[in-house]
């Protein structure tokens, strides 16, 4: 499994990091190409990436994720809708990572836009 920092060295993928409140702290030159956003998404919430209808489950899971330090949705590809900056929904696989550092949570994904 990739550690974080293993991550933010990844240039041909897609790359996002958010901290355990779900703030959006880091995202690569693919990503912003990929996706449309600049840098000013960092400081955002995750939320303002994922279509409003996952975003009580997102919640409900990230705040599980908080309480029980376990997940269904780690280390393994899942698909999923990532909102671009001009707001269409694309499909990607999302390879989702989570890593503590200092007692400090921080989830990492890599993405792949899919066709369909």
């Amino acid at each position: 499994m990739k550690t974080i920092e293993q991550l933010k060295q990844e240039t041909q993928v897609p790359v996002i990091v958010v901290d355990e409140q779900g703030f959006i702290t880091y995202i690569n030159q693919c990503f912003q190409e990929t996706y449309l956003w600049d840098t000013e998404l960092i400081g955002k919430t995750l939320l303002d990436v994922i279509p409003a209808s996952f975003h009580d489950a997102h919640n409900l899971g990230f705040s599980r994720f908080s309480m029980t330090e376990k997940s269904n949705i780690l280390d393994h590809p899942i698909n999923a809708k990532v909102i671009t900056k001009d707001g269409r929904a694309v499909w990607s696989e999302h390879w989702l990572i989570a890593e503590q550092l200092e007692g400090t949570w921080w989830f990492g994904a890599t993405l792949r836009p899919l066709d369909r």
